[in-house]
């Protein structure tokens, strides 16, 4: 009895110590999965147990245009060297020939200077580096036993794809893939970002590291996530003497973008900008165009000064500037809407500086005017006096209701753009009382170009404002997984009575060639054109130099929509601090004679690439309107 309960007793023991044992194992499981610094430190032990793994890199995704022609893409390039002295090319002692010379030994080091002159005429031709006698020179240099070099440079930079292909078609090349090290070439994979168009678009697309390849700026650095793809694994074998990397878990390219970018307009648009931006030393100037019933953005350039030549540096069309002259537009829209003007609406406006409240805030305007006029007239000729007298009269001069009925309208909402460091709307409410009488014509509020086009294209659609966009369709592997639809912001900015007025005030703008500062009343044609009907606003800004606003520098826009009887897109032009040049005609440019042109002339192109226009005998003719 005694031994059956000793053996019982003995197994229950064990049972115990098993069940205590596996307790023990579930909790260091437990601390192993759910603890950070555990965690981290069976990380680094396996990583020291297999030193044989190693990470495989994911192919970046592409950026295509709105028509699938490539914008970016990471393509395969190399860093080509060569180890003149491997052991390959030295001949061992007891190495003879066959076959008629068999028994013979070999001269010294036959395999190098059989193939050297060939390697050489390739290498010259291919690369174009330095030529067949100088690459040679340069390689048997490299095997002086005194100064060896066994990392040679083949070239001077990266060699591409099909470069590599040539070369390594040679037989001579193609022996290290029977035998490691057979030729002496060493080659590294290095991924470019490439662009083949160059420049176009590019601080919209942005920019990438170097050696991480992850995106810096733009779309690329938004995206990132979806253009980086997925790590794999793979482990480092040894096959016939040479490494080889085997899968473990294949990597997963990075996803494609198709933008709302059109690369034919896009050129457009740059080449229309570059002109008289380069030409009167500006500052800067940014220029787009815009969907008016999507929001997508067709195309977006930027140029910079920089030290005297002009490149896409900052992504001015996203940063926000004194929106000028064609904030006057919000204005009136803001006060037809609540009634408190009409088209008709009488107002003075002087030739001398008008004062709101005794304050030392002064308005005047350039055209130096003393009249009674109506505030259809008061747009198209751009009165600050009549829009500084309008609105602190309809708004009682209560900062407050003006930027609440701004707020109604959908222009003080926070967007997510498609590009990283977009800046939002600065309209607030002033503490200063007076500013109101600022703020009717542009001042003391910031836009951005892209904001301002985009409500200026829900005018020309009739009321409804979208969110401006970029990227409209992620891809794998030509595989749709995400479209982006038109985002709306506000269905109805205002009434439709009220944007049918301020839409025949902004034809007047351009066609009134009495009161329109974008008509041809000087002379010029500025924004009227034969081949397309423009409506549209010129824009001053007086630019914020030494803690004032100056009167000798000034930033000039026009933005305008197209066509004006069925409008389709909007494009606005900005350029800031255009130079004098005596040199030319004119010897200066403004809002009308600089920004006004430019998208005259975008316009113009743009609905003869849509197909609206044919060319004939006489130039381009008008042949159908496209929706």
């Amino acid at each position: 009895m005694n031994d059956q309960q000793n053996t019982i007793l003995r197994f229950a023991l064990i049972f115990l110590m098993l069940v205590v044992a596996f307790i023990a194992v579930l909790v260091k499981i437990l601390v192993v999965q759910y603890r950070p610094s555990e965690r981290e430190k069976w990380a680094v032990a396996e990583e020291i147990q297999d030193e044989n793994t190693v990470t495989i890199e994911p192919v970046r995704g592409n950026i295509f245009d709105c028509n699938g022609q490539l914008l970016a893409s990471s393509i395969p390039q190399y860093l080509l060297y060569m180890d003149p002295l491997v052991d390959a090319f030295h001949n061992e002692p007891d190495t003879f020939r066959h076959g008629k010379n068999k028994g013979k030994p070999y001269g010294p080091d036959t395999l190098y200077y059989n193939n050297i002159d060939t390697l050489c005429a390739v290498l010259s031709n291919v690369l174009k580096w330095k030529t067949k006698e100088e690459y040679r020179q340069y390689i048997d240099a490299a095997r002086n036993p005194q100064k060896p070099n066994r990392r040679l440079p083949l070239n001077d930079g990266v060699v591409t794809y099909m470069q590599f292909v040539k070369i390594s078609k040679l037989p001579f090349v193609g022996m290290a893939n029977k035998n490691a090290n057979k030729n002496g070439l060493i080659w590294e994979d290095w991924k470019r970002r490439t662009h083949p168009f160059g420049n176009l678009a590019l601080r919209t697309l942005g920019t990438n590291g170097k050696t991480e390849g992850n995106g810096l700026s733009g779309i690329e650095l938004v995206y990132d996530s979806l253009l980086r793809g997925k790590q794999g694994i793979g482990e480092i074998i040894h096959v016939n003497k040479r490494k080889e990397t085997r899968e473990i878990i294949p990597a997963v390219n990075g996803a494609d973008l198709i933008t709302t970018i059109d690369a034919n307009l896009q050129d457009i648009v740059e080449k229309e900008l570059r002109g008289p931006v380069e030409d009167y030393g500006a500052n800067w100037g940014c220029c787009l165009i815009m969907d008016v019933h999507t929001g997508e953005i067709k195309a977006v350039a930027n140029l910079d000064n920089v030290n005297g030549k002009y490149m896409e540096q900052r992504n001015h069309a996203f940063l926000r500037v004194d929106p000028g002259s064609t904030f006057k537009t919000v204005s009136m829209l803001a006060a037809l809407d609540d009634r408190k003007i009409s088209l008709g609406t009488m107002v003075t406006v002087t030739s001398k500086p008008w004062v709101y409240k005794s304050s030392d805030i002064t308005h005047k305007d350039s055209h130096k005017m003393d009249a009674t006029i109506t505030m259809r007239q008061a747009l198209a000729v751009s009165s600050n006096i009549a829009f500084a007298k309008m609105v602190t009269t309809a708004y009682n001069g209560s900062a407050r209701l003006f930027v609440d009925k701004l707020q109604e309208m959908g222009l003080r909402d926070t967007l997510v753009y498609d590009i990283y460091g977009a800046q939002q709307p600065n309209i607030s409410v002033p503490k200063d009382v007076v500013t109101i009488s600022k703020m009717a014509y542009g001042y003391t509020t910031e836009m951005t170009p892209v904001q301002i086009a985009a409500f200026y294209a829900s005018i020309a659609n009739g009321g409804k404002l979208f969110r401006p966009m970029l990227v409209k369709e992620v891809q794998q592997e030509g595989r749709t997984i995400k479209k982006m639809a038109p985002q709306v912001i506000r269905e109805q900015i205002a009434s439709p009575e009220a944007i049918a007025d301020v839409r025949k005030a902004l034809h007047d703008v351009v066609w009134d060639n009495q009161w329109g500062t974008a008509s041809c009343k000087d002379g010029n044609r500025h924004a009227q054109s034969d081949l397309v009907h423009i409506a549209g606003k010129t824009g001053t800004a007086q630019m914020w130099i030494g803690r004032r606003y100056s009167d000798e520098h000034h930033r000039f826009s026009f933005v305008g929509y197209f066509p004006e009887e069925d409008p389709q897109y909007v494009c606005m032009c900005v350029i800031e601090d255009p130079k004098y040049r005596e040199d030319l005609t004119p010897h200066t440019i403004n809002a009308p004679r600089g920004c006004a042109v430019v998208v005259r002339k975008v316009a113009e192109k743009t609905m003869a690439y849509m197909g609206c226009y044919t060319i004939g005998k006489n130039g381009l003719e008008l042949h159908k309107r496209v929706k």
